[in-house]
């Protein structure tokens, strides 16, 4: 996976590079529009950059709204400005000097977030089809399991430590405020439910509580 973002990070600059000098020379002081003929081009390589950020920085970093906020310029509704080329390069650069001295996720982290995804499609499957039972333990063993990461990338100890208690240590280790405790609790206990084979205490609109939320702590924190 490693070697697969930055080998997209080089496919990318490169590209970038190519469509930059195909700008008008007067791109950094006028702006312009590219021309309606390449606006596919340019479209196919913002969407590739801006999944690669999102990819590789998490969903409140820097790099993440600033990507969204170039993506949404005011200058999209009537094309592709020549000023979100040029801006959308530069923030492909940074990223991917971020990336070279380990300042943004770590593949690992990449990894685990893709596969709870995956698991998460399931019980997200399993819900629309009303079956409590296999969507609820699903998206248990994902919560669990996303907290014990969370914990583990923020130098918070997991062994021997039961979800609820874990939830507290990052509180006091300032990663989750006392509101987000509260809701993640909240998921916990749909858990606790499924874990004890309680069926007549989880209903669907519970478990897509839990669903929603285990996506939000992925998207938030890993």
């Amino acid at each position: 996976m490693k070697e697969e973002i930055e080998n997209r990070f080089a496919v990318l600059l490169d590209q970038g590079e190519h469509l930059m000098q195909c700008l008008p020379r007067d791109a950094h002081e006028i702006e312009h529009f590219v021309g309606r003929a390449d606006v596919p081009t340019y479209q196919a390589w913002l969407t590739s950059v801006a999944h690669l950020v999102r990819l590789v920085a998490w969903t409140e970093s820097y790099f993440v709204e600033e990507c969204t906020r170039l993506l949404t310029h005011k200058s999209m509704p009537n094309g592709i400005g020549t000023i979100v080329i040029q801006k959308m390069y530069g923030l492909l650069l940074s990223a991917r000097e971020e990336w070279n001295h380990g300042l943004l996720r770590q593949v690992e982290y990449i990894i685990a977030a893709e596969t709870f995804d995956d698991f998460l499609d399931h019980a997200e499957h399993y819900h629309k089809g009303g079956k409590v039972t296999e969507a609820s333990v699903l998206a248990s063993a994902v919560l669990e399991d996303t907290v014990k990461k969370i914990a583990a990338r923020n130098n918070v100890a997991t062994a021997g430590k039961t979800l609820e208690p874990l939830i507290d240590e990052l509180v006091t280790a300032g990663v989750f405020t006392p509101v987000k405790a509260k809701r993640v609790k909240s998921h916990a206990g749909v858990r606790n439910h499924a874990l004890h084979a309680e069926w007549n205490r989880i209903d669907l609109r519970d478990v897509w509580e839990l669903i929603k939320g285990v996506r939000s702590l992925i998207e938030d924190y890993l």
